[in-house]
C-alpha cells in the first residue's frame, strides 16, 4: 500500500518536472524568438498581399503584391540603433527617417499582355512629418518594374500613417503613361 502510494507520487513528480521543463523551454523559445524578432506569426503576417491598381493606355487590372525590404539605411534613430538593416525591420526604423531597397512581385488577376506576374525593383525614402512619422509620413523614390515582359521606370510618391503599417503610393511611368496605385500593410 505504501509502496503504492510512493510510487504514484513518484509519478505525479516525473510528469510535473516534464510539464515544467516543457512549459520552461517554450518560454525559453518565445523570448529567444522574440530577440531575434521572428515569429511564427510575423512569419505567416508577411504572406498577406497589398493591392495594386495598374492602369495602363489600354485597360486598368487589379493586382496582389508581395514586397520585402532587403536593405534599410535608418537615419532618424538614435545612435544606440544600428542604422543599417537587413530584411527585418522595426516600425520606427522606417517611419523615423529611411531608404529602403524593396523586391516585389505582382500576381494580376487577368493577363497583363502574355503573362498574369510582374516584378519590380524600388529604392523609398522615408520622411516623418507628424509626430515623427506615427501619424503620417511621406514615402518617394524610383522603381523599376517589369510586367509580362516589358520593363518601365516610375516615379513613387506616397503617404504612410497607422505607425507606419498602412501606406498609400502612387507610381507613375512617364515614358509609358502607366498609373499605378497600391495600398499597402507593412507588417513588423
Amino acid at each position: 500500500m505504501i509502496s503504492q502510494k510512493i510510487l504514484s507520487y513518484s509519478r505525479l513528480l516525473f510528469l510535473a518536472a516534464i510539464l515544467f521543463l516543457a512549459f520552461w523551454q517554450s518560454a525559453a523559445s518565445q523570448e529567444q524568438r522574440q530577440q531575434n524578432g521572428v515569429s511564427s506569426t510575423w512569419l505567416i503576417l508577411q504572406t498577406l498581399p497589398s493591392y495594386s491598381w495598374t492602369s495602363f493606355p489600354r485597360q486598368t487590372n487589379f493586382a496582389f503584391e508581395w514586397e520585402a525590404a532587403p536593405v534599410l539605411y535608418s537615419f532618424g534613430m538614435n545612435k544606440l540603433d544600428p542604422p543599417w538593416h537587413f530584411f527585418q525591420v522595426t516600425q520606427p526604423e522606417r517611419f523615423a527617417g529611411s531608404i529602403e531597397m524593396i523586391v516585389s512581385s505582382q500576381l494580376y488577376t487577368s493577363k497583363v499582355g502574355t503573362s498574369h506576374w510582374g516584378f519590380s525593383g524600388q529604392i523609398l525614402a522615408h520622411l516623418p512629418l507628424v509626430e515623427y512619422g506615427e501619424y503620417l509620413g511621406l514615402n518617394f523614390g524610383g522603381a523599376h518594374y517589369t510586367i509580362a515582359g516589358m520593363s518601365s521606370n516610375y516615379i513613387v510618391g506616397g503617404l504612410s500613417t497607422f505607425f507606419g503599417f498602412l501606406h498609400y503610393n502612387i507610381k507613375f511611368s512617364p515614358s509609358d503613361k502607366i498609373w499605378m496605385n497600391t495600398i499597402e500593410f507593412r507588417f513588423f
